[in-house]
């Protein structure tokens, strides 16, 4: 997502594909004043940059929130390395040992 901030007042007709709209002044749907901030994609800032019909710069960059792709691998080995983390942190060097598993007696 792209963070911007309004240098000149406009209308836009995909006013609902804006995130997080910050008001400095009044709130009015579809219409954006100078001062206001949002979050919208990369296609969205650079039509509002001047790739447009007229040309017209509205709005400046801010912040650009780098997109992270994280697979569902990552994110289960990061969970494990913290979860054996605290283990140690709890129960000391002892982590790597396994208790051994109780001999069932059979009656007969």
């Amino acid at each position: 997502m792209i963070k911007c901030e309004v240098i000149k007042e406009f209308t836009l007709e995909r006013y609902n594909e804006l995130k997080n709209i910050q008001r400095r002044r009044i709130d009015t749907k579809g219409k954006l004043y100078v001062g206001d901030t949002f979050e919208c994609d990369k296609e969205m800032a650079d039509y509002l940059m001047g790739d447009n019909k007229d040309r017209q710069v509205v709005v400046k960059v801010i912040e650009v929130e780098p997109k992270v792709n994280i697979s569902k691998e990552t994110i289960e080995e990061g969970n494990k390395i913290i979860s054996d983390g605290l283990k140690e942190m709890i129960f000391g060097e002892n982590i790597l040992k396994e208790k051994p598993k109780k001999k069932k007696s059979s009656k007969k």
